[in-house]
């Protein structure tokens, strides 16, 4: 069978508040990273106050992704851009950047892929509700997608409801007063979780009553775990910790309801979150039309070890997770493993039966412009090479349905800690942690590189040198 579809999407993802910029400009409101953020990595990052400045390069940038063949792009809205209390009163000047973004992006016939939430909430909710764990942020996101899905009509045919959702409801924990209870943070966690339900749902109840040509999915972030060794005990805690950091959150999107394990780790740790007999009925009636995914490394389960999200996470961000004897780590310490993407598409194609699609992966490097004011970057083209062979055979071997590959940074922006020294694009933008200097935009090889995968349809992975000139 043929590769990859005629449809097959290619392109890539960013989130707002790590390439906009233009924090305060024309009645934005500020988001936890404007604000608490901030603070946190102050002293050893950047702030996300100017991003890659997109908000004023998107013309620029976007004509760059088409000019390599980009035909899909994912990207997050900022909430607070368009609401800037996160209820209330619309910022028409936000609403008319995405307007003009996504007209943009269209006449260059790259599809829009619009994430609602990347973890960005209106600090306004945040004084006001707390995080998730309150049913008015609930509320207020409901608000506030009803009004993105009826405004963008038949521009949009694809949403993503919100970024890693099996991780993202912690995200907002540290919001919660500094010497909280450790049982009743859980519990917050669970009650926020469950609301994340809800919202992700609420999206499709929308699309159906509001834009029923376009589908939802419900994203995770996806890490198969190995078991370290092949005692049982190690098998059985890799298996547990691919059902509560995967799993069980997929089983939510496409059964509409929660699994006998989440339901029983819920109990034994006394932090049930208050679910409605409706509330269930809304999550059975709102599943997911197909399954985004992110894939950046592989994971190990210790013989015994008890794995949550938040120590996976831990982990996973500060590069300290258990090394796999077999496979190399990045500078960042991330394990790099291109046949877990193979496993992570087939394993959630085989349980789901639904199109999965990759909407984020890549690696981060340490990287500056040489003399010829671009970046040899063969070890980025190697890494996305050995991926998408992977997928390639994911595909041609396991029938797996693949919707598309989208690279996570396909420009250079700022990362999920505010670091600009970690860059994962295909075009080098100038600026440091601290100096913006002139944000100007650069190609480095690899754009090329990735421009010839797209023209081939992911046929021609394997020359690496210039010009990469596809010939049909």
């Amino acid at each position: 069978m043929d590769s990859f579809k005629e449809s097959f999407m290619w392109g890539g993802s960013v989130s707002s508040m790590q390439a906009e910029g233009a924090w305060n400009v024309d009645g934005k409101g500020l988001t936890i990273y404007d604000t608490k953020k901030k603070k946190t990595y102050a002293e050893t990052s950047s702030d996300w106050e100017n991003g890659v400045d997109f908000y004023h390069h998107y013309k620029e940038d976007i004509a760059l992704f088409a000019e390599m063949g980009f035909n899909a792009y994912r990207f997050s809205l900022s909430w607070a851009r368009i609401l800037p209390d996160g209820e209330g009163d619309v910022n028409q000047a936000g609403v008319a950047f995405y307007d003009r973004v996504i007209d943009e992006l269209i006449a260059r016939k790259i599809e829009p892929i619009v994430c609602l939430y990347h973890f960005d909430l209106p600090d306004a909710l945040a004084e006001k509700y707390g995080g998730w764990q309150s049913r008015k942020v609930l509320e207020a996101y409901q608000k506030y997608a009803e009004f993105v899905i009826k405004h963008f009509g038949e521009k949009v045919n694809y949403y993503i409801p919100i970024n890693e959702q099996n991780v993202a409801y912690t995200l907002t924990s540290d919001l919660l007063p500094k010497d909280i209870d450790p049982k009743e943070l859980a519990r917050q966690e669970a009650q926020a979780q469950h609301h994340s339900f809800l919202a992700s749902a609420s999206v499709k109840h929308l699309v159906k009553a509001f834009a029923p040509h376009a589908q939802v999915g419900g994203m995770v972030a996806f890490s198969p775990f190995y078991p370290e060794s092949s005692h049982p005990d190690a098998i059985l805690s890799a298996q547990i910790a691919n059902r509560r950091l995967t799993y069980q959150t997929l089983d939510v999107f496409v059964n509409g309801e929660y699994p006998q394990d989440l339901l029983h780790d819920w109990k034994m740790n006394g932090i049930v979150p208050e679910i409605t007999a409706g509330d269930r009925q809304y999550l059975k009636e709102g599943t997911i039309d197909f399954i985004p995914f992110s894939y950046y490394q592989s994971a190990m389960a210790k013989k015994g070890s008890n794995i949550t999200v938040n120590s996976f996470l831990d982990s996973f961000l500060n590069g300290t997770q258990p090394k796999n004897d077999f496979l190399d780590v990045s500078e960042w310490g991330w394990i790099i493993d291109p046949k877990g993407l193979r496993l992570a598409a087939k394993e959630l194609f085989d349980r789901y039966k639904l199109p999965v699609f990759t909407v984020e992966c890549g690696i981060g490097v340490k990287e500056v412009l040489d003399d010829k004011l671009t970046v040899d970057d063969d070890y980025r083209i190697d890494y996305l090479r050995n991926h998408i062979e992977q997928l390639r055979l994911a595909v041609t071997e396991d029938e797996v349905d693949l919707m598309g590959f989208l690279t996570w940074g396909p420009i250079d922006i700022l990362s999920s800690q505010g670091e600009m020294k970690k860059r994962y694009g295909f075009i080098y933008v100038n600026r440091d942690e601290t100096d913006l200097k002139d944000l100007k935009r650069y190609k480095k090889k690899s754009f090329n590189w990735f421009k010839q995968v797209i023209a081939s349809n992911g046929e021609k992975l394997w020359d690496k040198t210039p010009p990469f000139v596809y010939q049909n």
